[in-house]
C-alpha cells in the first residue's frame, strides 16, 4: 500500500487529505480543514498566504504523526493568481486575490498595448478580469512597487511548494490558466509579456505535471520530525486534478463538469483549439494532466448560491444547505433567468439584490423570496450549461453524448437535475473528491506506481459510486430554454 497527502485549496475551505492505493483502489481520509477566504485591507483584497502555509504544516504534521509513511506530498489550488519572490527568496508584498477590484477597468488598457485578437490567438485563454494577464497588467499600469523588487513569479500552488521544497518553477496546467502561455508553442507567450511591460525575467521555467521536484527542506523535516518527504508536483490548478479524475471509459464522447464555487465545462483535447469561434464565444484552452488540453468554459457555478446564504446569514437567516433545496424546489419553475457569468455576479456583496436587480432590468418578474432566488440562479446554470454543451460541440464539431459531473456539486441534487433536464443528456455525477483524487493519482504516477492517466482513471471508477440523472419534462425545458436564450442577450 502507497500513501500520498493532497494539499487542495478552494477558495473558500482547503484541507488536508491522506489517500492510500492498494489493490487496484483508492481511498481517502480527510485529516485537516481549515477556512480560507479574502482579507480587506485598505480596498484591497488579499490571500493570507502564510497562514495558509501554516495550516499545510499542520495537516502534514498530523500525517506525519499518523505513522503513515508517506511516497509524497501535493498541492493543487485555484487558478490564476500568485506571488512575488524576491532575490533573497523572500515574497514581495501580500498576493493579490482575484476578486480584487484594481482589475475591473484594466483591459481597456491592455488592449491598448495590445489587441483582444493578438492575445487570444497566442494563449487560446477566454477573457476575464481576473485572469493573471490582466492583473499584472493592472500591477504595471499602477505602479506597484513590488514588480520592481521582484524576481520570480510563482502561481499559488507553486509558491506553497516552494515553501516546502524550495522549488520555483510554473507547472503547466496552472501556468496555462494565466493568459501568458502559449498552447502551440508550449512556452510563455513572451509578445505579451513584452507588450505590456512585464519583466520576461519574472516567468519560471515550466515543469510537467506529475513530477517530482524535491524533497521536503531539512529545516522543515526537522520541525515536523519526518524523514524527506518527496515533494511532487500534480496538475496544480485544481480542475485540472478534477478533470484527472473523470472515470470515463471512453467508450462513449464526453464532457466534463467540475462543479462547485466555479463550474468549469468542456472537453479534454490532445491539442489546443483556437479559433475565430472559439475567441467569439470566449472559450479557454487550459492545460491538464498527461499534457491534455482542457477546452473549457468557466461558468460562475455555485458562487451564486454561496454568497446568497452568506447575505441571508447576515440578516440573522441561518439556512442550511437542505433547506435552500427544499426552498427552490418548492418555487414556481421558469419564473425568470439570469446570466450567471454577469460582471455583476463575480464580487462578493448581496447576491439576492443582484439577481433581483439583473431580473428587473431584463424586463423579468423579480424573485422576492429565497426560493424563488435559488430557483432562478440554479435554472439559469441549467441553462448555461446546455448552452455551453451545444457551443463547443458546434466550435470541435464534436458530438457530445454523456456529461460527467465531479466535485462538490455532485451533492447538489436538484441542479443535477436540473442540468440533466436542460442538457438533455444522460448526467453521471461522482466522484464528489474529484479534485482530491486526481490530486493522489497525480502523485502516483510521478513515482510510478501508477502507468498512466487512464490506469487512474480505471481506479478512480472502481473505488467511487457514480450517480446517474436522465433527462424529464424536455417539452417545458425546451421552451424555457429559448426564454433563457433570448433573456441573456437582452
Amino acid at each position: 500500500m502507497k500513501h500520498y497527502l493532497a494539499f487542495d485549496l478552494g477558495a473558500s475551505s482547503g484541507r488536508a487529505i491522506l489517500g492510500s492505493i492498494d489493490q487496484g483502489k483508492v481511498t481517502l481520509k480527510e485529516l485537516h480543514r481549515f477556512e480560507n477566504g479574502g482579507i480587506a485591507i485598505n480596498g484591497g483584497l488579499f490571500w493570507n498566504f502564510l497562514g495558509l502555509f501554516n495550516e499545510l504544516k499542520i495537516g502534514l504534521k498530523k500525517a506525519v504523526d499518523s505513522g503513515v509513511e508517506l511516497a509524497g506530498i501535493a498541492v493543487d489550488t485555484w487558478g490564476v493568481d500568485y506571488a512575488l519572490i524576491d532575490k533573497n527568496g523572500f515574497f514581495a508584498g501580500m498576493p493579490r486575490h482575484y476578486r480584487d477590484s484594481r482589475t475591473d477597468d484594466v483591459m481597456p488598457w491592455a488592449f491598448a498595448k495590445i489587441s483582444r485578437d493578438d492575445i487570444y490567438r497566442q494563449t487560446g485563454i477566454q477573457f476575464m478580469s481576473l485572469n493573471s494577464v490582466f492583473q499584472l497588467a493592472a500591477s504595471v499600469r499602477d505602479g506597484d512597487c513590488s514588480l520592481g523588487i521582484a524576481e520570480k513569479l510563482l502561481f499559488m500552488p507553486n509558491a506553497l511548494t516552494y515553501l516546502f521544497c524550495g522549488d520555483a518553477t510554473a507547472e503547466y496546467s496552472i501556468a496555462t490558466t494565466s493568459q501568458f502561455y502559449n498552447p502551440t508553442t508550449r512556452d510563455w507567450a513572451w509578445p505579451i509579456i513584452d507588450a505590456l511591460g512585464v519583466k520576461r525575467s519574472l516567468f519560471p521555467a515550466i515543469t510537467p505535471a506529475c513530477t517530482r521536484v524535491g524533497t521536503l527542506l531539512p529545516a522543515l523535516q526537522e520541525e515536523l520530525k519526518c524523514g524527506p518527504i518527496p515533494v511532487i508536483l500534480v496538475g496544480s490548478h485544481d480542475t485540472a486534478s478534477a478533470v484527472a479524475a473523470v472515470p470515463a471509459t471512453g467508450d462513449k464522447s464526453w464532457a466534463y463538469l467540475s462543479s462547485g464555487t466555479w463550474s468549469l465545462l468542456g472537453i479534454e483535447l490532445d491539442q489546443p483549439l483556437i479559433s475565430d469561434k472559439g475567441l467569439q464565444a470566449n472559450y479557454t484552452n487550459e492545460g491538464g494532466v498527461g499534457g491534455k488540453i482542457r477546452f473549457l468554459k468557466n461558468i460562475m457555478g455555485l458562487w451564486l448560491i454561496q454568497e446568497c446564504r452568506t447575505e441571508w446569514k447576515r440578516r440573522g437567516l441561518k439556512y442550511t444547505f437542505d433547506e435552500l433545496d427544499a426552498m427552490a424546489s418548492d418555487a414556481a419553475p421558469f419564473r425568470s433567468f439570469i446570466d450567471p457569468n454577469d460582471q455583476r455576479f463575480i464580487a462578493p456583496g448581496d447576491m439576492p439584490a443582484r439577481i433581483a436587480e439583473y431580473c428587473v432590468a431584463t424586463g423579468q418578474p423579480k424573485p422576492e423570496t429565497p426560493g424563488q432566488i435559488l430557483r432562478t440562479a440554479l435554472e439559469s446554470l441549467a441553462m448555461r450549461y446546455r448552452q455551453s454543451l451545444e457551443e463547443i460541440e458546434a466550435i470541435s464539431g464534436k458530438p457530445i453524448e454523456l456529461l460527467h459531473l465531479v466535485g462538490g456539486g455532485c451533492k447538489n441534487i436538484i441542479l443535477n437535475q436540473f442540468t440533466a433536464n436542460a442538457i438533455q443528456r444522460p448526467l453521471l455525477t461522482g466522484p464528489v473528491e474529484a479534485t482530491a483524487l486526481g490530486n493522489i493519482i497525480g502523485q502516483a504516477i510521478a513515482t510510478g506506481d501508477i502507468a498512466s492517466l487512464q490506469q487512474g482513471r480505471d481506479i478512480i471508477r472502481a473505488s467511487t459510486d457514480a450517480v446517474s440523472y436522465q433527462p424529464q419534462d424536455k417539452d417545458a425545458w425546451n421552451g424555457a430554454y429559448q426564454r433563457f436564450l433570448k433573456v441573456t442577450k437582452a
